[in-house]
């Protein structure tokens, strides 16, 4: 079974989601990228089928990137996969990611999300 989910905007690559922080916590993840994920785990939470459960086994997930700015593919992967991950309600270790496609220079940008599981 598979389903599609619409991602708006420009995700944050790996190389800028964290900020130095406090003696305490030195490292951080920056406002935008918090904001990011947080609204991508409402969509897939909000647009996953009805009577989705994870049971066992991998989950494909197939990227089609349309990217205002041009990034490497494995620096988007990070923020969706963790956000996706909470969405779903699964560890990301059973994600098998692949990226289809990339398109660079769109105004509008969005990443289209093939989620296909046993």
């Amino acid at each position: 079974m598979s389903w599609q989910v619409v991602i708006p905007g420009q995700p944050p690559s790996v190389n800028h989601m964290y900020a130095r922080g406090n003696p305490r916590r030195p490292v951080r993840k920056t406002a935008n990228a918090e904001a990011y994920q947080a609204a991508a785990t409402l969509i897939v939470r909000t647009t996953r089928p009805s009577g989705w459960a994870y049971t066992d086994g991998y989950i494909r997930l197939m990227y089609d990137l349309e990217l205002q700015r041009d990034m490497d593919c494995d620096n988007v992967l990070k923020a969706l996969n963790d956000a996706i991950a909470i969405g779903l309600g699964v560890n990301d270790k059973v994600f098998l990611p692949c990226v289809r496609s990339k398109e660079v220079g769109v105004k509008h940008p969005q990443v289209i999300v093939t989620v296909d599981y046993p």
